[in-house]
């Protein structure tokens, strides 16, 4: 009887070492496949923030324009250089304190989607 029951925690020990290594295997994917995202729009966020800083000359709200684009560059950072699981956390975070603003958001994605949408079968 001990034998089996010896087995049979090694048996649930083995199960869940290989869990956790398909787990931490679908981790690397997920962080793989979201580098290459991550860092293009990191890319297109930094070139509106330069965009940004060149109308502030322009109209004389260099200052402004600058406060803005070094916020953008910070957010452009973040999203290079910060592991996916931790952003996607940061956005469930932000998710649960603005639910109303996630909300809108996603209404407003809809809306634009469905209009992008209707105007390609056109």
């Amino acid at each position: 009887m001990e034998n089996k029951e010896s087995s049979g925690g090694l048996g649930k020990t083995i199960a869940r070492g290989i869990a956790q290594h398909q787990a931490s295997r679908v981790k690397e994917r997920v962080e793989d496949s979201t580098v290459d995202f991550r860092l293009e729009a990191g890319q297109r966020i930094e070139g509106v923030a330069e965009q940004i800083r060149l109308l502030g000359r322009r109209f004389e709200s260099s200052d402004e324009a600058h406060m803005l684009a070094r916020r953008l560059e910070r957010l452009a950072d973040y999203l290079r250089y910060r592991p996916s699981s931790e952003i996607a956390g940061d956005a469930w975070e932000a998710a649960r304190r603005y639910r109303v603003l996630w909300i809108a958001g996603g209404m407003f994605g809809v809306v634009l989607l469905y209009r992008l949408l209707r105007r390609s079968r056109n």
